[in-house]
């Protein structure tokens, strides 16, 4: 007899990835680059940005309306591309039981730590994602001999949402908050938030040779990678995969600022009302 041929199967449902704003475009961005293949949802709940100064139940709660919207497409998977929900609300969302499985950008952040196998870490982040000590937590969970430093660097996003990302003025920003870096250099940098991959290229030439930058919204492409191969969720690769993307405002320099994440402008964006989210 023949033997039978077992065919590959593969998932073509869309991902969803969700952040308050903007920033979390460079993980779509970095998740089209890493999976060609893959159709991308995003919502970006921009008329409620940001969420970083908001109590943690609300940012729960907004967290939770925001999976439900993307729930609606039948997603296979989805990342809250946004370390406010990752720091604050994933721990809560995380256990309970649903459809699809759920990552975030922290996570996936001290993962791609661990994978270097470097020990002297700094987290550079937003004044809510470094007060919430979330990465430095679950780093030192993850391996107690890691020795952590968190950085807040609350200039980082507004200079790079007005597109500047190298000259004299990032260089005096991360004088004002890496300086120390430079006295005490770490062996690894991590991005914690998902505007700051821009200052990458800047950043690599600031610290010392050596030093190795890692961003969140790379470390996401690849933490999706391997949860979509381990859950067998993986698109057919000889596929184009596509995106649309959804926003609650479309706020003065919109589209400044979605060409600046995403490097392209492809795809589709659709506005909707809040109420669209919220129900």
């Amino acid at each position: 007899m023949p033997s039978k041929r077992r065919t590959k199967r593969f998932d073509n449902r869309p991902i969803g990835l969700f952040d308050s704003g903007l920033g979390g475009l460079t993980v779509v961005r970095a998740v089209r680059d890493a999976l060609p293949g893959e159709d991308v949802i995003y919502l970006g709940d921009t008329a409620r940005v940001p969420y970083g100064n908001r109590s943690p139940e609300t940012v729960e709660l907004f967290a939770r309306q925001d999976l439900a919207f993307l729930e609606r497409f039948g997603i296979k998977a989805a990342i809250a591309a946004c370390n406010t929900v990752s720091a604050l609300a994933l721990p809560n969302i995380l256990p309970e039981k649903r459809s699809f499985p759920l990552g975030g950008v922290i996570l996936a952040g001290v993962e791609a730590v661990l994978a270097s196998g470097r020990r002297k870490v700094a987290v550079l982040g937003t004044r809510g994602t470094i007060a919430s000590g979330a990465y430095e937590h679950a780093l030192l969970a993850a391996d107690p001999r890691l020795i952590v430093r968190s950085i807040a660097c609350p200039l980082f996003v507004p200079v790079i949402e007005e597109g500047v990302t190298n000259g004299s003025i990032v260089r005096d920003v991360f004088d004002l908050y890496l300086a120390q870096l430079l006295r005490d250099p770490p062996e690894v940098v991590l991005l914690g938030c998902t505007h700051y991959p821009l200052f990458r290229p800047a950043l690599s030439q600031y610290l010392p040779n050596g030093t190795l930058i890692l961003d969140s919204a790379a470390a996401a492409a690849d933490y999706l990678s391997r949860l979509l191969k381990k859950k067998g969720l993986c698109a057919d690769p000889n596929r184009i995969g596509s995106a649309q993307y959804y926003v609650t405002d479309r706020t003065p320099g919109f589209e400044r600022l979605a060409r600046r994440f995403l490097d392209a402008g492809d795809g589709e964006v659709i506005d909707i009302h809040l109420a669209d989210v919220v129900n």
